[in-house]
């Protein structure tokens, strides 16, 4: 399975999950006599396994997180021979 695949079944797991615990959460904000063992127990155990699946999103992702922190922090900086510069420029009306 290439790197881009699964980074797409992570992210898409880690959505279905944070739906899960998110509306579980949400019924038993709301309603805490829905709250049965069965929607504590989805709360619980999916909430433990998207944090699992989160730094497994961190992992996969760590190389954009760098590059782009990399880039942001670097704004004041020279620039360097051959280096593309972006510029965001405004219409003036």
């Amino acid at each position: 399975m290439n790197r881009a695949k699964l980074i797409y079944l992570v992210d898409l797991a880690l959505f279905f999950q944070f739906i899960l615990v998110g509306y579980s959460g949400l019924i038993m904000y709301f309603n805490h006599h829905a709250a049965g063992p069965l929607l504590r127990l989805i709360y619980d155990k999916i909430g433990i396994l998207m944090l699992v699946f989160f730094f497994a999103h961190i992992v996969l992702n760590w190389r954009l997180i760098v590059f782009t922190g990399k880039k942001f922090y670097r704004r004041g900086k020279e620039v360097k021979e051959g280096e593309v510069i972006e510029a965001n420029y405004m219409p003036i009306d």
